[in-house]
């Protein structure tokens, strides 16, 4: 197996695992669970996985600035492609969490729910990176 496809793999793993947990987190937040300690279980897990998720896009995106093809400069941008494609998915779907959620949430006003779920998804994937 080549270090460029373990590299996938194990950025699969991260990236699939830590979007999982990051939508139970959301849905969480968003049905109260953590009550008043929501801000503490975002500080928690925020910086548990961002800085190795930042590594992992970095070197990802790393290498495919470095590859070069038989050609001179063309790239394979496949892989960077779904990945980004991906990650912008995942994001939109848990902004839209926010609107379709809203109406089961009446306690939170839509503008409070919809700038908390952005900021939270917004945080996740610059924070650090």
């Amino acid at each position: 197996m080549t270090v460029n496809k373990s590299k996938w793999i194990l950025a699969s793993i991260w990236l699939v695992g830590a979007g999982l947990i990051l939508l139970l987190m959301v849905l969480q937040s968003l049905m109260g669970y953590y009550g008043s300690r929501t801000e503490d279980a975002w500080g928690w897990y925020l910086p548990t996985v961002m800085p190795t998720l930042s590594l992992i896009i970095g070197v990802l995106v790393a290498d495919f600035r470095a590859a070069k093809t038989a050609v001179g400069s063309r790239r394979d941008s496949g892989p960077l492609l779904g990945l980004s494609v991906g990650i912008s998915l995942f994001y939109l779907m848990l902004v839209s969490l926010s609107i379709l959620l809203q109406p089961l949430l009446p306690q939170t006003p839509p503008l409070e729910l919809m700038q908390g779920l952005a900021a939270a998804t917004l945080a996740a994937f610059f924070r650090g990176g």
